[in-house]
């Protein structure tokens, strides 16, 4: 008969059983055992356990929480990445929906669409918002800003022994259309600075909508003073030549090339604009004074429609009486001076017979137009004064529009020609502190001494602006 193996007791163990029970009663006893066992000093094994049992029994502990703590920090990195996730969509969504702003499209609708295509749709767990303008923050209210809000509900697992609650992770966004450029001649196509001329445009950008391989031409011995020249086309010559920031020469402009988006045309509310001039007037307007004339120099709105042209000769002057005036097919040819303060001129009428205007070079005077806009439903009319209507077929160099006006001639305000061929040449000197010139295609050229500026526009007339889409908060 073989001997039985017996276990001797472990110090201070006597009651231990002779023979050693299975590994998993071993854990439980020592797991029962445990609260008491960690009251005593240090060496272990405590509990009648031998050192390889109790280290087995340790690790199995330990190896539960460690789990368990690897579980949680699985969970709470999953929140973390849906956070950034969120915040991701949320700048995108809040970007894209600022250019689209500023194109003059609706904002929310883009907005949304990004958040979607960035893995956050609407519904389900997943709440997004956008607003145009934002409802809340430093730019509330900003007719240029998006604000764009993505949250969504985490799932849990482990968290559940913390949480009576799904955490939600949520992220914010504004994104603003910022000017860094005012504009102060844009051209809807070509633009073209050649021969002789003198463009000042010191402080403001001078800027084409056209496509490759159209834009701007500086050609010629054209002499450009501009802070930059910006184009969806090409820019040939802008870099070269006399073309500089300012008259010391140092510095050449800004240039971009190829712009992916065209500069918004800010009068361009007036395409849905119809025209409806009064009844044609019936009192001549005579400016020579003559045998038998009773002569007119200064006329009123109120007197009706222009339906004839008008020439006004170099010895002759006209002033205009402050309001809107229509010249219904019928052009306006100006040798001597006019004035007129707080007036806007529109040229409308047939499509095909819409007249149009020639200020030469020895014209004197001032256009200024109004603080206010004149046409309703219009508020990008205000200081608005030459207009020439958008549905005018007869376009062309045989309908170009001359602003040549003399050194003494000064418009004042916006001048939006979007159709007609613009030409200033010859040696004309127009400018002042707030003209912004929007037309087809703009040529300037022979002596032509031109200023154009913005500066003094605030408040008072719309112009071109370069706008730069950026997050704000």
């Amino acid at each position: 008969m073989a001997p039985t193996r017996t276990v001797s007791p472990e110090p201070g163990q006597a009651d231990w059983p002779r023979h050693r029970p299975g590994g998993r009663q071993r854990l439980r006893r020592f797991l029962d055992r445990l609260p008491a066992c960690m009251r005593r000093p240090w060496p272990w094994p405590p509990c009648g356990l031998g050192q390889r049992g109790a280290t087995s029994a340790m690790v199995a502990a330990s190896g539960t929480v460690l789990i368990g703590m690897a579980g949680l920090a699985t969970e709470a990195g999953s929140w973390y990445l849906a956070r950034r996730n969120a915040a991701t969509a949320a700048d995108l969504a809040a970007l894209a929906a600022a250019a689209a702003r500023d194109r003059g499209e609706d904002a929310v609708p883009v907005a949304l669409d990004t958040v979607a295509r960035n893995g956050f749709p609407p519904g389900g767990t997943n709440s997004v918002t956008a607003f145009s303008p934002p409802v809340s923050g430093a730019f509330a209210g900003n007719a240029w800003a998006v604000e764009v809000v993505v949250a969504q509900t985490q799932t849990i697992g482990l968290a559940r022994l913390f949480l009576s609650t799904p955490p939600v992770v949520r992220a914010r966004a504004v994104a603003a259309a910022r000017v860094d450029e005012e504009v102060c001649m844009l051209s809807l196509n070509q633009l073209t600075l050649g021969g002789n001329s003198t463009t000042q445009a010191g402080r403001c950008v001078l800027a084409s909508n056209a496509a490759s391989p159209g834009g701007i031409s500086v050609v010629g011995s054209a002499l450009v003073r501009t802070a930059g020249l910006i184009t969806t086309g090409t820019c040939t010559g802008c870099d070269s030549g006399d073309v500089w920031t300012d008259d010391t020469r140092r510095v050449r402009p800004m240039v971009a090339a190829r712009r992916p988006d065209p500069i918004v045309d800010p009068f361009a509310g007036l395409r849905n604009w119809i025209p409806s001039p009064p009844a044609c007037r019936t009192t001549p307007i005579n400016l020579d004074g003559g045998k038998g004339s009773t002569g007119n120099p200064s006329i009123s709105p109120d007197e009706g429609a222009i339906c004839d042209d008008l020439s006004i000769g170099p010895k002759q002057s006209l002033t205009l009486a402050p309001g809107l005036y229509y010249f219904r097919n019928a052009d306006l040819d100006v040798k001597g001076n006019i004035t007129g303060d707080g007036v806007t001129l529109v040229f409308t009428g047939d499509n095909d017979r819409v007249g149009t205007i020639h200020i030469n070079a020895q014209s004197t005077g001032s256009l200024r137009g109004p603080t206010r806009s004149l046409i309703d439903g219009h508020p990008e009319a205000a200081g608005l004064v030459l207009y020439r209507d958008w549905n005018a077929t007869n376009n062309g160099s045989a309908n170009e529009v001359h602003l040549n006006g003399g050194s003494t001639m000064r418009l004042t305000g916006g001048v939006y020609l979007p159709t007609s061929d613009v030409v200033v040449n010859g040696k004309s000197d127009i400018g002042s502190d707030c003209l912004s010139i929007v037309g087809y295609n703009l040529s300037y050229s022979g002596t032509a001494d031109t200023q154009v500026d913005v500066s003094g526009c605030a408040g008072y007339a719309p112009y071109p602006v370069l706008r730069t889409v950026r997050l704000v908060e």
